[in-house]
């Protein structure tokens, strides 16, 4: 450890910053005050201080970036900032998502922001630490953290965010220092070598700094000098790469510090408790003696540990380490939790990010984020802000309504293979069964023809919440007779369930029932089973470039889409888009009493684009 001459005084700056996030109708933004830091204060407990957001709304705005988000994005003063894979950091209007500015670093931006009194700092990939104005991006100072000190990088995605406490920031480095800069002036304040490479975040505590390392110990630092309090060897840190062909040593994770307790976990399979005071073991557990477990967070004494390959979200008492409940997610969670009211938040590999009911562990609502999520989600206000490898930020309006959560929605995807003799297909060169293999493993069940007509006839009778994807566009015969409102299609939606289509009016294509030949097609099919009556050919018929309405975009909706079969919009009761003539191309029509809708989308029919705005859309308000 090298001690530097200690620091000029210290201003004392507040961490907890105003996220006054202006907005209108009845989805604005109340202010609301959001650290902008990595897991919400130098603590690292992932707490943010905002409404409970027990229901998702819908979309206020997506902005795509175009490279893998991996940092967690910190909000501040009605601006969200964030990197990305491709060195650029952004600022947008957290309101309305309006780009204020953006700067490239030249090297990829894994770590998450801290914006503190006016100024934002985030360290990039080639081992510097950058100091940006808040409010226009210009550079106001930046320090070199030196080069990794090794070359391992197995799974090595994260350089350590900064931290900042008082007037000094704290950050870690790949060349195995921890160090403390003052705020205003970038003046290095002191430097510990810790021995091995510094991924973790450093978690502070009025006058301890902890950090884990790539050796597998945790280190406590004094906060005003940078000397060892202490030094605390996980199980991994007897352990080599060889041992597994895997990485069971490396404390890459960040603690979360609360109640005198360090809580942390290791890539040996271990979260630990230990004594802030003085570095003893105060309990151990793990999932399954094998999954990483990477992040936490903690609040009035619970803890909640993110796993790795097991796959799950934990809740445990803080004190004891002993499992209080376990939420399985859909894929690992490399991502922290964040806590907001009664609601605990968290992203996976599956590509969902989760709301969990803080309490119990029920699901709550869930949001695809379209490729696996490294980052960590924020809450700020009613809004959640979220983002993962496919590299787009959403933005979710939530409320935070009282009561029990209802049953999680039952999700299919309809599909089946074309019959013998069919020569005609809707969608082509396997668009079809891409979209059904992409609502399959988001956890939607596959059924065909026979399936359908089960699980339909069973909301009819029992009720409850369920949505169908029709992949293959086509609907049974059985579904459509007699031909009229008393379909057992039509029954279903009014019975509240949800059917989405993806391709052209399939109620109006007709087939042959031996065969599955097509053999005519009949829209006035649409008018008898659904009341949708759509215009003569002559007048709604081409592929024709529709653009997302206001109310599209709150579904999930972005950019622009190509497609036929579209309908007036006054047939319908959401227009989510409108081609050139002011048709509606991408709509939903509601039907009953108990929340049946049938949504009309338009995906490609002979190639396969991003299928994450069908899945948003699919689930929207379920």
């Amino acid at each position: 450890m090298n001690r530097l001459p200690p620091a000029a005084p210290r201003l004392a700056l507040s961490l907890v910053l105003a996220a006054s996030l202006a907005g209108s109708g009845a989805g604005a933004l109340a202010a609301a005050a959001a650290p902008a830091m990595f897991r919400g204060g130098p603590a690292l407990a992932g707490v943010y201080e905002a409404p409970a957001p027990r229901r998702l709304l819908g979309v206020r705005f997506s902005f795509t970036a175009g490279a893998p988000i991996r940092g967690t994005p910190a909000v501040a003063a009605g601006s969200v900032y964030f990197g990305s894979a491709d060195g650029t950091v952004y600022a947008l209007d957290a309101a309305s998502g309006k780009e204020r500015w953006r700067v490239a670093l030249g090297s990829g931006v894994s770590a998450s922001p801290c914006v503190v009194d006016g100024t934002v700092f985030v360290t990039s990939r080639d081992g510097r630490l950058h100091a940006l104005a808040a409010a226009d991006g210009a550079r106001r100072w930046g320090a070199d953290l030196g080069r990794d000190r090794d070359s391992r990088n197995y799974w090595d995605f994260y350089t350590s965010s900064p931290v900042a406490f008082a007037a000094a920031l704290y950050v870690g480095s790949g060349d195995g220092h921890v160090r403390a800069f003052d705020l205003r002036s970038g003046r290095l304040l002191w430097s510990h070598d810790a021995g091995s490479r510094v991924r973790s975040t450093p978690a502070v505590s009025d006058s301890t700094v902890v950090v884990g390392t790539m050796s597998g110990h945790v280190l406590a630092l004094d906060r005003q000098s940078g000397s060892l309090r202490w030094r605390f060897a996980t199980e991994g840190a007897s352990r080599s790469f060889a041992d597994r062909e895997n990485d069971t040593t490396s404390v890459f994770g960040s603690a979360s510090i609360a109640d005198g307790v360090v809580a942390i976990g290791g890539r040996d399979g271990f979260a630990y408790g230990i004594d802030l005071a003085s570095g003893a073991l105060k309990w151990k557990t793990t999932h399954d003696g094998s999954s990483w477990i990477l992040s936490s967070a903690v609040q009035d004494g619970q803890l909640y540990l993110a796993s790795g390959s097991a796959a799950i979200v934990q809740a445990a008492d803080l004190q004891s380490g002993a499992e209080r409940w376990r939420f399985a997610t859909g894929g690992a969670v490399f991502g922290s939790p964040a806590i907001a009211g009664s609601v605990l938040l968290v992203s996976d590999f599956s590509g969902a990010l989760h709301a969990i009911d803080k309490t119990s562990g029920a699901a709550l609502w869930r949001f695809p984020l379209g490729d696996r999520a490294f980052s960590s989600p924020v809450v700020a206000g009613r809004v959640v802000y979220a983002a993962a490898d496919e590299g787009t930020l959403y933005a979710l309006d939530v409320a935070d309504d009282a009561g029990p959560p209802p049953p999680p929605p039952a999700r299919y995807v309809y599909w089946e293979p074309k019959q013998a003799g069919d020569a005609f297909a809707w969608f082509r060169n396997d668009v079809d069964v891409a979209i059904r293999g992409s609502f399959e493993s988001a956890g939607y069940r596959r059924v065909d023809r026979a399936g359908l007509a089960e699980l339909m006839s069973a909301q009819v009778d029992k009720g409850g919440r369920s949505v169908v994807v029709f992949a293959a566009n086509r609907v049974p015969p059985a579904l459509l007779a007699p031909g009229d409102a008393s379909a057992l299609l039509r029954r279903y939606l009014e019975a509240g369930g949800r059917i989405v289509f993806l391709g052209a009016n399939p109620v109006g294509f007709k087939y042959e029932p031996d065969s599955g030949d097509l053999v005519d097609f009949d829209p006035a099919g649409a008018a008898r089973i659904l009341g949708l009556r759509y215009p003569p050919l002559e007048q709604e018929r081409g592929y024709h470039v529709s653009a997302a309405t206001a109310e599209g975009r709150a579904w999930g909706l972005r950019g622009q889409q190509v497609g036929t079969g579209a309908i007036a919009p006054g047939e319908v009761s959401v227009v989510l888009a409108v081609n050139e003539y002011g048709l509606a191309t991408s709509w939903v029509k509601r039907f009953g009493s108990r929340g049946g809708a049938l949504v009309q989308l338009t995906a490609p029919a002979s190639f396969v684009g991003s299928l994450t705005v069908f899945h948003i859309v699919a689930e929207h308000g379920l």
